[in-house]
């Protein structure tokens, strides 16, 4: 009786390069959980690998000091946040008040999200520490190229000689100032109607495109 051909087997590398990436994404996960728990100060290689559940080896391989893990969780969490506000914005369709949509969803996302916590945390750490701050500017650098693509695609300015980008950044830095204190009130809601103040202001300088709709296109080359 003739035996059944059998199936190539999936070569070793392979496996081997699985495994090595699902460390490498233990390692990140890791990172970004201590830092939203223990802060940037709290969070050393020690817990990390602890928390991953990998050898010390391991964290060696795949990044050979703090700084590097801490970069790569750094860039995975913005990477997280754009596509978070990617897939809301693609829920809001063709709405003419496309700039109180954008800015309620992401005033929810700063003030509720553990990604901007533990930005916020790693922005505050950076004033601190020049290797970090580093880090933080090419983040932020590539940061704004994105709200660049999104602004533009989203929006026009009323005054042709103004700019759509830098205000959309003017909503998020406010945006940004006032979640980093919304715990002191207890309450989100108690911030809505600044919301509300901020979106009339704007409103004045910029509007909706029409027929717009879906998420923002990805930048020419991914950035992050």
């Amino acid at each position: 009786m003739a035996s059944s051909p059998q199936l190539p087997s999936k070569p070793a590398r392979r496996n081997q390069e699985d495994r090595s990436e699902a460390t490498r994404r233990k390692l990140i996960d890791a990172s970004l959980s201590c830092l939203e728990t223990e802060g940037y100060a709290g969070t050393t290689i020690s817990k990390i690998v602890a928390k991953a559940k990998v050898s010390r080896g391991a964290h060696v391989h795949h990044f050979p000091s703090k700084a590097a893990l801490i970069e790569a969780a750094a860039r995975e969490l913005v990477k997280r946040v754009y596509e978070q506000l990617g897939n809301g914005f693609a829920t809001l369709g063709d709405k003419e008040d496309r700039l109180r949509a954008i800015a309620f969803l992401s005033w929810k996302m700063l003030s509720h999200s553990k990604e901007f916590t533990v930005f916020m945390e790693l922005l505050q750490a950076s004033r601190h520490d020049e290797e970090l701050a580093e880090v933080m500017r090419r983040l932020s650098s590539a940061a704004r190229q994105v709200v660049k693509g999104a602004s533009e695609f989203y929006f026009e300015t009323i005054n042709p000689e103004d700019d759509a980008t830098s205000l959309i950044l003017l909503l998020h830095w406010q945006l940004s100032g006032m979640a980093m204190e919304s715990h002191l009130l207890g309450s989100e809601q108690r911030y809505e109607p600044y919301v509300e103040q901020l979106c009339e202001l704007l409103s004045a300088r910029i509007k909706s495109k029409p027929g717009v709709s879906g998420p923002p296109p990805r930048p020419p080359k991914w950035v992050f």
